[in-house]
């Protein structure tokens, strides 16, 4: 699109403000319909990430840069609808944009979204063991529980009890995993995996204790289980 900043082609599309970065973070974060407009070319990549707080476009002067902005609000207008629900389950999500500040007008009407959208959100971004904002500011099953940061969550939920079932065999698998990989390492480098993992430390302990039971005396050899002949 000829609005959009010259480094949309040139820079790594990995990175910034290129088509394919924002298309595919546009798809992870579940935008699928934005993602859509951008690959029919209904809309830039970059005008999208302007609307939703990604990107800043630079302040232009003149006639051609207040007739591009005209033909984005056309084109965003156009996406309103779409665009407006999909930023507010962000924001459900995510939280506020840091910059943009709260879309909504007040805490009733961001738990009236909540409810309304709780079921979408949750389908979306409440699994594997995480869940979206909307769900630990407002949602009575958080009860008194305050959002650790992502490196943490997945284990405060896990002792909170709030998981399904499966997301407690599915992360309990991956940490067991975690676990064994650590084994063969100092004692430190073992504490350092177990964090980067947040691996629960009720859990280590119960699997240090299982490694270290001595065995039973069905195990041991025909020698070990008898006493010595005085």
């Amino acid at each position: 699109m000829p609005d959009d900043p010259g480094t949309d082609r040139q820079q790594n599309p990995q990175h910034g403000n290129s088509r394919e970065y924002i298309l595919s973070r546009l798809e992870a974060a579940g935008l699928y319909d934005l993602a859509k407009a951008v690959r029919a070319d209904r809309v830039s990549a970059f005008a999208v990430a302007c609307q939703l707080g990604w990107s800043a476009r630079p302040e232009n002067i003149g006639n051609g840069s207040r007739n591009q902005a005209r033909q984005r609000r056309h084109q965003l207008d156009a996406l309103a609808n779409d665009d407006q629900k999909n930023t507010r389950l962000m924001e459900l999500w995510l939280g506020p944009n840091p910059s943009q500040g709260s879309l909504f007008n007040s805490r009733e009407e961001l738990q009236t979204a909540w409810e309304t959208n709780r079921a979408e959100v949750m389908a979306r971004w409440g699994s594997h063991g995480r869940r979206p904002q909307g769900w630990w500011q407002l949602d009575p099953e958080a009860g008194n529980l305050e959002y650790p940061g992502y490196n943490r969550e997945r284990s405060t939920l896990w002792r909170a009890n709030v998981l399904t079932a499966d997301e407690r065999a599915e992360l309990e698998s991956g940490w067991r995993r975690e676990f064994d990989a650590a084994r063969g390492k100092g004692a430190r480098a073992r504490r350092e995996a177990f964090e980067h993992h947040d691996i629960p430390a009720e859990l280590v302990a119960k699997w240090s204790a299982r490694k270290k039971r001595p065995p039973s005396l069905a195990q041991r050899g025909p020698s070990q289980g008898r006493s010595l002949k005085t």
